[in-house]
Parts: structure tokens; C-alpha cells; sequence
């Protein structure tokens, strides 16, 4: 099996931290618990260095959780150990009619706000909510994921786990009136723009969406979504590969760099300098969409890319095959009808760009999953690049003369589109 740069080193090096500093308390499980994926595919590292990728579990998998803290976990399967994603995991339960919302509990543990917060009355952010100040005090009852079960004056509420914290750690927190770069993780976290490789990047800035997109629970078109019209004010809190974590009105989420512009002294200017094409270009809207909206890394995007650059030249509405084929990716025949239906079941323009790509991420991981699969994991280098671009040719695409258009336009994407600056 193939290995690559961890994508996860940061989620492991927390969970490092918190095994050896135990900075706050309750993040840590109390024994071990067995859990079950709840995800269609878990990608999964490996504990120790180089924390290489190992594989993928499916969904309905069990799984023995030995420790976890903020967003990783250590699991162990079949003799083996790896780090996971906490958000991928549901804990099992001998009690089927157990809520989820319970799935970890904890010894009730001291905690304090270490911002203004919301606490919901249930474990959604559609429910009603009392605002609190930093410093509240209450107690942790139950972690799941980003959520946290608590309690305060003898009332159980939900809040954002990320929020909460010790007395000493609230004496650390920066003040609100500090420069928009400065880090919010000591010492070793690099700032936002510094390196397009960076495993994560924080520093909290206030941003806009320069186009209406969406915002996801977990760093996963698969998530649960809101959808946030352009101009729409938030707080960019870290940046990892192509997705941004952001915060809006108390609730935190994921949705892509792409997506995203710094506001400062009223105007506003790109979050990311990762999009390499020009600004309003088809180009740049989908290679947008594609690390953004699907979060696939830049060498799946760009392998993605030279296959429409082959097809359609980025344009939309081009027919092709005497008519029986459409589009950027030039869907052919029972394809064709297939997108022009699934548009329009979803209110969407089959001849636009938007209904394209938007019909791209459902076809992708519903009728071509192993192609889907195979693209997510390729190596964020130029060789990836050339993986992706042959893969998807002869497997997604599948023209004539198969093998050599594959070459052609992996060698496309390896050494003309990957090194774009």
C-alpha cells in the first residue's frame, strides 16, 4: 500500500499532547470503549512516525476506542492500532434505543467557558440556546465530537466543545483586540498563508464567503450543511489543506479556503493564494468547487482538471459525439440524461457550471465510488497529480484510445497544471 504526507500529523501530535499533559481532564475517554465507523469509508494513520496512511475501514466497522482527545482518536482493530477522526466514529451501544447523544460519557469535570458562548437546550444548533460569558463555570458530562453535554445551576444544556476549557487556560486566550495573524496555538503552529504543504495553519481572522457555498459539520461533503449567501461574515479559526474551519454566531464548521475572503479596513482580499487560475475564470470556479466543495487536495483536483481540460476545454455547454455527449466532462448517452434529470429533480440548470460540478459530486461517490476513492488518496505531489489525471481517465472518462489519452493528460496534469503557481 501506498503512502503519503499524514494529512492527520496535527490531529496526532494533539493527541500526543493530551496523553502526556492531560491539559483538559474530561477530553480523555475513562477505559476504553468499543465504537463503531459511521462514515462510509475512515481513513486511517498510523500512531507512531512516519504517521503513514494505512488504509480505510467501512462503515459499520467496530473498532475499540483506547483513548481520544479533541478531534482524534487512537483506536485498535484486529491487532492493529492507528489514529482516526473522532467525528468518524458513533460509539456502540448493548442498548439499541441508547440516544447518540450520550455516546461518551464522562466523571463530571470542572470547566469554564473560554469564550462567549451559546449552551442549546438540545444536542442541535437549531434549538433554543442561553448566550454565556467567558469564564462561566459549569461541568462536562458527555463529549461526542464537536459536541459537549453539560450542566450549570442544575440545567443540562450542549455546547461546542472546542469552547470549553480549564480557569488556566482562559488566562491564556489572547485578547479580542489582537492582530488578526496572531496564533492561537503556541510555539509551533505556523500562520495562515505560510506554506501551501502546512499539515494546519491557524491564526483567527474575520472573513467573508465571496460566493454563496456551504458549511459543513465535519470536513466532509457528506456532513451535514448549512448553506451561507456571499458576503456573509465569519470567523476563520484554521486552515487544513483545502478547508477552512470557521466560526458564526457560536457554531463552528467546515467549508472551503476557496470560499472565503479576509476583510480588512473594509475591503477584502483572498483567504487563500492556492488557486492558481484567474479570478472569475471557469478554471478557477472549478478548481474551486473541487477542493473546496468536494475536499480533494490540489493534485486529485488538477488530475481532475486536465481530463475536462481534454473534454471540454472547462466550458460547460459544449456538445460533442454528433450531440449524444455534454459538458465539462462530456457525459455521454444514458449519462447525459442522467445529469440533465438530476438537475432538474434538484432545481438545477444542467447547462451551467454550477449544475455540472454540483452533478459531478453526486455522480462521483454514487455510481463511480472506486474512481471516487482512488482520487481522495493520491498523493498531494506531482506525481499524485499524474495518478489522478490517468485514473480518472480510464475509469471515469474512458474515450478511445484509452491508455495513450490517459498518458497524455496525466502527463497534462503532472507537468503543466500541478506546478502552477
Amino acid at each position: 500500500m501506498n503512502t503519503r504526507r499524514n494529512p492527520l500529523k496535527y490531529l496526532i501530535v494533539l493527541l500526543a499532547l493530551a496523553l502526556m499533559l492531560s491539559v483538559v481532564p474530561a477530553a480523555m475517554a475513562a477505559g476504553s470503549f468499543q465504537a463503531v465507523v459511521a462514515v462510509d469509508s475512515m481513513k486511517v494513520y498510523s500512531a507512531e512516525a512516519p504517521y503513514s496512511f494505512l488504509g480505510t475501514l467501512p462503515k459499520g466497522t467496530e473498532v475499540t476506542v483506547e483513548a481520544y482527545s479533541g478531534s482524534a482518536a487512537l483506536i485498535s482493530s484486529n491487532g492493529k492500532r492507528g489514529v482516526v477522526q473522532v467525528t468518524d466514529l458513533t460509539a456502540a451501544s448493548a442498548d439499541s434505543e441508547q440516544s447518540e447523544e450520550s455516546t461518551v460519557e464522562t466523571a463530571p469535570v470542572d470547566v469554564v467557558a473560554l469564550r462567549t458562548t451559546r449552551i442549546y437546550r438540545k444536542a442541535s444548533t437549531s434549538s433554543r440556546y442561553a448566550t454565556v460569558k467567558a469564564g462561566t463555570e459549569m461541568k462536562l458530562l458527555a463529549v461526542k465530537g464537536a459536541c459537549a453535554k453539560v450542566s450549570r445551576n442544575g440545567q443540562v444544556g450542549y455546547a461546542v466543545y472546542s469552547h470549553l476549557g480549564t480557569a488556566e487556560q482562559i488566562e491564556e486566550t489572547p485578547a479580542p483586540q489582537q492582530t488578526p495573524e496572531a496564533s492561537v496555538t503556541p510555539q509551533t503552529t505556523p500562520q495562515p498563508e505560510t506554506s501551501p504543504d502546512s499539515d494546519i495553519q491557524t491564526g483567527k481572522a474575520d472573513v467573508v464567503a465571496n460566493t454563496a457555498c456551504r458549511v459543513f459539520a465535519r470536513p466532509s461533503t457528506f456532513s451535514e450543511s448549512v448553506t451561507v449567501q456571499k458576503g456573509t461574515a465569519m470567523t476563520l479559526l484554521a486552515i487544513k489543506g483545502e478547508w477552512a474551519l470557521v466560526e458564526r454566531n457560536g457554531t463552528v464548521g467546515y467549508t472551503g479556503v476557496s470560499s472565503l475572503s479576509k476583510t480588512s479596513g473594509g475591503s477584502s482580499q483572498s483567504v487563500s493564494s492556492r488557486n492558481p487560475f484567474s479570478s472569475g475564470s471557469n478554471e478557477y470556479t472549478i478548481f474551486a468547487f473541487l477542493t473546496g466543495e468536494m475536499g480533494l487536495n490540489r493534485a486529485a483536483a488538477m488530475g481532475i482538471m486536465a481530463n475536462i481540460k481534454y473534454e471540454s476545454a472547462y466550458k460547460p455547454d459544449i456538445n460533442g459525439d454528433s450531440g449524444t455527449s455534454y459538458g465539462i466532462c462530456q457525459w455521454h448517452a444514458g449519462r447525459k440524461t442522467n445529469l440533465i434529470s438530476w438537475c432538474q429533480n434538484n432545481n438545477l440548470d444542467y447547462t451551467t457550471l454550477d449544475g455540472q460540478l454540483r452533478f459531478l459530486q453526486y455522480e462521483l461517490p454514487t455510481r463511480y465510488s472506486q474512481v471516487y476513492n482512488y482520487v481522495r488518496q493520491v498523493e498531494n505531489t506531482a506525481e499524485g497529480a499524474y495518478d489522478a489525471a490517468y485514473y480518472f481517465c480510464f475509469n471515469f472518462e474512458a474515450p478511445a484510445a484509452r491508455t495513450s489519452q490517459s498518458t497524455a493528460r496525466a502527463n497534462y496534469a503532472k507537468n503543466t497544471l500541478f506546478p502552477m503557481k
